[in-house]
């Protein structure tokens, strides 16, 4: 009779007991995963491709469409005897030709290109600021959209102000000089 109450203690005693757990002094209840209740969810299929499936199928519908109606010819063929004046390069390249015009080669083709870009690779460890909200994002919206106007007035400046001879020329005064 003298061991009934010792074991009713001890069983007493490892009631009042809390587990843990053995790799960590964290409570069972605190890691137990509560999961998203299905009704919140939207899943991926049908509901998204679907959407995107039709956006592509109008996108490629209007494309074919708007092939047809404009006409897109293609130039004669390149003469090596006679080269068009002003000699430009596609429109892509044209803000290169116009920083070609006022520095060096080595300046205008691989520096300010090479900089420009180190710079907006470099801006995001710069401009540490963590939020998302455009009004916060003050530094990287004002040096990308001076990147985005500077090239834009370069290659807008070689395409529609530059005449024969690559010389400045008003296209109000003396007619376009731009082909695309």
């Amino acid at each position: 009779m003298a061991i009934e109450p010792k074991d009713k203690v001890q069983t007493q005693a490892s009631a009042t007991q809390r587990r843990y757990r053995t790799l960590a002094v964290v409570k069972q209840e605190a890691i137990t995963r509560v999961e998203k209740p299905l009704e919140d969810s939207v899943f991926v299929w049908p509901h998204l491709l679907v959407r995107e499936f039709f956006a592509a199928t109008m996108l490629t519908v209007m494309i074919t469409l708007l092939s047809l109606v404009i006409d897109a010819p293609l130039k004669e063929p390149a003469d090596p005897n006679t080269t068009p004046n002003p000699a430009k390069a596609p429109w892509y390249f044209l803000g290169l030709q116009e920083l070609l015009h006022y520095f060096p080669p080595s300046t205008a083709g691989v520096l300010v290109p090479g900089l420009t870009l180190t710079a907006l690779a470099v801006l995001p460890y710069v401009d540490r600021n963590p939020s998302r909200a455009y009004a916060d994002r003050k530094v990287a919206i004002v040096t990308f959209t001076m990147f985005l106007m500077f090239w834009a007035v370069i290659t807008l400046a070689g395409s529609f102000f530059r005449g024969p001879g690559w010389v400045w020329a008003w296209p109000w005064m003396s007619g376009f000089y731009f082909d695309l």
